[in-house]
C-alpha cells in the first residue's frame, strides 16, 4: 500500500471510553460514544537549534515532549455511560446516588449528584479507544491517562444539548485492538432545546421549574486549568508523567430578548443571585421522573447585563448576560457548581 492511495471515511470509525483505576494504566473501553467530532491527536514536539554554524542554514534539531490531546464534541445523553464518564472526570469530585424524590414503588429513577473536587473517587483518569476509518483499513489508537481540561455545554434554538471538551492525555499507542464488536448501539436520544429552562432568583430555595428567564441560547462550563506543559513531565522521558489540576474557573452566559432592566439593576447593585439550568427528556418507564440533567449555581453575580446595542431598524434587541460563578461560602460544604443527572444507572462509584 502506498501512502495516500486509498481513502478512509470518518463516519465508519468509532470512539469508546473507559475509566482507569490507576492514572495512565489503560483499562477496557466498553462505553461507546456517538460523536460530532473527535480531535485527539499525538504530536512529537521538536526544536530546531538556531546556532551559529558558519552557514546560512541550520542542521540540527532535538526532540521535545510527546503531546497527546485534543477536542471532543458530542450531544449529551443522560443514559449514555460515556457521556457521564466524561462528566465525572470533568468534575473530578464525588458522586452521590439516591432515588428520585417522590418516586413510585418499584420505579427506577435515580439522581446522581456530581461535585467539583480534587481527584476524589476511584477513577482518576479515563482511557479512549478509537478507530479512525473502517474495519478493513482503519487504524486503532488508544489513549490513556486522559483528563478533561475544560468542558462547555451549549443550548441553542432548534438544537439538542451539546457538550464540548478539550482532553489531555499522558500517552497514546497505535494498536490492533479493534473493539467495535464489544460496543453496544444506543437508542437513547439527546436532550432537546424544547425541554430546557434557565431559572434565576435571589435565593437558591426560590428556584422553581416555573420561574424562568426566556433565553434563546446559553453557554456554560468550567476549566480545570490542568498543567500540561513542562510541569507535567520530567527529565529522562518525553512522556507526561502527571497532569496536575489548577484552580477551576467557571463561565455562564445566556442570550435573552431585552425587555426589562432586571439583569441591569442586579449588575449595578452587585446582587447575589442563584441560577439553575435544566434539560429533561422522556419519562423513565415506571417512574415519576424524566431523564435529564440539572446544573445548580447557588451563588452567582451578573458581571455584564448585556445592555443592548441598536444596530439597525429591523432587529430584535437582545442582551448577552454574563455571570460570575463563585463558591457558596455560607457553609463548609458550599459549592460553586453541582450537576444532578437523572437516569437508571445504578452507580458511578
Amino acid at each position: 500500500m502506498a501512502v495516500g492511495d486509498t481513502a478512509l471515511l470518518g463516519g465508519l470509525g468509532y470512539v469508546a471510553v473507559g475509566r482507569e483505576t490507576t492514572a495512565g494504566t489503560y483499562n477496557t473501553c466498553t462505553a461507546a460514544l456517538d460523536v460530532l467530532s473527535f480531535g485527539m491527536v499525538t504530536t512529537q514536539e521538536n526544536k530546531i537549534l538556531e546556532q551559529v554554524e558558519r552557514n546560512r542554514t541550520y542542521s540540527k534539531r532535538v526532540s521535545q515532549m510527546k503531546m497527546v490531546g485534543g477536542p471532543l464534541t458530542f450531544y449529551y445523553v443522560p443514559e449514555v455511560l460515556a457521556c457521564n464518564y466524561i462528566l465525572q472526570n470533568a468534575f473530578v469530585g464525588t458522586i452521590t446516588t439516591a432515588t428520585v424524590a417522590s418516586e413510585t414503588t418499584g420505579g427506577g429513577g435515580l439522581d446522581h449528584t456530581f461535585n467539583i473536587g480534587n481527584l476524589e473517587g476511584s477513577f482518576p483518569s479515563m482511557c479512549f479507544n478509537s478507530r479512525k476509518g473502517d474495519s478493513t483499513g482503519g487504524k486503532v489508537f488508544q489513549y490513556h491517562g486522559v483528563k478533561v481540561n475544560d468542558i462547555a455545554f451549549s443550548a441553542e434554538m432548534n438544537e439538542p444539548l451539546k457538550c464540548s471538551v478539550n482532553l489531555v492525555a499522558l500517552d497514546s499507542t497505535q494498536v490492533a485492538n479493534d473493539i467495535e464488536s464489544a460496543l453496544a448501539v444506543t437508542t437513547a436520544k439527546p436532550l432537546n432545546f424544547t425541554a430546557g429552562r434557565l431559572s434565576v432568583e435571589t435565593t437558591f430555595a426560590a428556584l422553581t421549574s416555573t420561574s424562568v428567564w426566556h433565553f434563546q441560547s446559553a453557554e456554560w462550563g468550567w476549566n480545570n486549568n490542568i498543567k500540561a506543559d513542562a510541569a507535567s513531565g520530567r527529565i529522562g522521558s518525553d512522556i507526561r508523567t502527571v497532569l496536575p489540576l489548577g484552580i477551576a474557573q467557571f463561565n455562564l452566559k445566556a442570550t435573552i430578548r431585552f425587555n426589562t432592566t432586571t439583569a441591569y439593576a442586579a449588575m449595578l447593585a452587585a446582587t447575589k443571585l442563584s441560577a439553575q439550568l435544566e434539560f429533561t427528556g422522556d419519562t423513565i418507564t415506571g417512574s415519576v421522573a424524566p431523564i435529564g440533567i440539572k446544573f445548580n449555581y447557588p451563588r452567582v453575580f451578573i458581571a455584564n447585563a448585556g445592555d443592548p446595542v441598536i444596530n439597525g431598524p429591523d432587529e430584535v434587541l437582545t442582551s448577552e448576560v454574563e455571570f460570575h460563578v463563585l463558591r457558596d461560602d455560607t457553609s463548609a460544604t458550599g459549592y460553586a457548581l453541582q450537576a444532578i443527572v437523572t437516569n437508571t444507572t445504578t452507580s458511578f462509584a
